[in-house]
């Protein structure tokens, strides 16, 4: 696969913003280009990148997942360069069927321009982020990590590129928040996950290197980009942002930092939920395309029901768009380790806190996972084969009818 030219332009679908457009081929089509790019309001187009950087960032995932040599039309900067290859080894250990690819550019130092540089953070609204930025405003401050000026926050990730609404709704709570931390918010929209990009699986691979492509897109203006970490409870696990991963995607004028690995998080729930801003703007949900928290998924559950021992949960309107059901807790299922741990750990809590309803639910549903997985993962072992899938498959979503997910 290759990038095959660059450029900016006007954004073609709002005034006052500006857009860095890639075209890249791949092995199977080399006639028929992919446009990628990022916008970026109108103000930032001195901070776009004029190098290969954000560039390889997002598309050495896919040119390994794919197993096609990766050639870039600019340069890119040394240090990148020679961190892809530790990139690549490190996924290719992770994961059996992924091995290193050529990688095709030349090396140049990059140009940081002449305009002030900042120290930028991406911003969800979510549990982690919002403790990353929190945690910067306090007097307490984590070690070794950049006074944060700027959040960043990205349209076409949670939010889909073509549900302008949500995001704007979405942009307008987070701005509310960013102001009232006296920080600046900026909103870069992305179509990553509308091109051949999506292929690369984003929780276990692709997510790192998205975010990164997005900062270097505007590394001209950042000097520093920081990426909240999700590891927190139990054994590190390879993951698409890791704290060994994520640091390798700097560059010599943009330092790039993985921030809050190893804070549980019921922890960091508790630290933010003594902001007022926090549980006015917390969107922790991907599932439903919204501004809004489904109020119903694992993930928002999850913070439900820490905030709920932690006797914060009517302070959060974002939250509480429906009453605590604690039958549906019962009915979630936990497929992986780790969310087992989470839930684990606020079953503890409660116990401690003296909600014992709360903790009885969520044993019932450790239990119900526990006599589920073994069947659904033979279940998702045999949709792999062929004149048996479509049976397997009916099955196994069966099986999972009436479960939280």
């Amino acid at each position: 696969m290759e990038l095959v030219s660059v450029r900016v332009a006007e954004a073609p679908s709002a005034r006052g913003r500006v857009r860095l457009l890639g075209d890249v081929v791949y092995d199977d089509r080399p006639r028929e280009p992919e446009q990628y790019w990022f916008d970026v309001p109108e103000k930032y187009a001195g901070s776009l990148s004029i190098s290969g950087n954000p560039w390889l960032a997002c598309l050495l995932p896919l040119a390994v997942k794919r197993g096609e040599a990766l050639r870039l039309c600019l340069p890119a900067d040394p240090m990148l360069l020679a961190n892809a290859a530790r990139l690549m080894q490190i996924w290719s250990g992770w994961y059996k069927r992924l091995r290193p690819i050529r990688l095709e550019a030349s090396s140049s130092l990059t140009d940081p321009g002449s305009g002030v540089r900042k120290a930028g953070a991406f911003f969800s609204g979510g549990i982690d982020s919002f403790y990353m930025a929190l945690r910067d405003t306090d007097q307490e401050r984590i070690a070794g990590v950049p006074r944060i000026d700027k959040l960043l926050c990205v349209w076409g990730f949670d939010i889909h590129i073509d549900t302008a609404h949500e995001f704007q709704r979405l942009r307008s709570r987070l701005s509310e928040a960013a102001d009232a931390l006296g920080k600046e918010l900026v909103d870069v929209a992305t179509n990553l996950r509308e091109v051949r990009f999506r292929e690369v699986d984003w929780g276990r691979l692709s997510h790192g290197g998205a975010l990164a492509s997005v900062g270097l897109a505007l590394e001209r203006g950042f000097d520093s980009l920081c990426i909240a970490g999700t590891h927190s409870d139990g054994p590190l696990r390879p993951w698409g942002s890791h704290p060994e991963t994520d640091p390798l995607l700097s560059t010599s004028i943009t330092k790039i930092f993985h921030v809050g690995v190893g804070i549980p998080r019921s922890e960091k729930t508790e630290y933010v939920s003594r902001s007022d801003v926090a549980m006015r703007s917390l969107h922790v949900c991907y599932r439903i395309n919204s501004a809004d928290n489904c109020c119903d998924c694992r993930k928002c559950l999850l913070a439900i029901l820490t905030l709920e021992v932690l006797g914060a949960l009517d302070r959060c309107p974002a939250l509480r768009r429906r009453t605590l059901d604690l039958d549906r807790v019962r009915k979630i299922y936990l497929r992986s380790p780790a969310y087992r741990r989470l839930y684990r750990d606020i079953e503890i809590r409660a116990r401690a806190a003296g909600r014992r309803d709360i903790a009885e639910a969520i044993a019932m549903c450790l239990r119900r996972s526990r006599r589920m997985k073994p069947l659904l993962v033979t279940l998702r072992w045999l949709e792999t084969k062929r004149g048996i899938w479509r049976i397997a498959r009916l099955l196994r979503l069966r099986t999972l009818a009436g479960s939280v997910q």
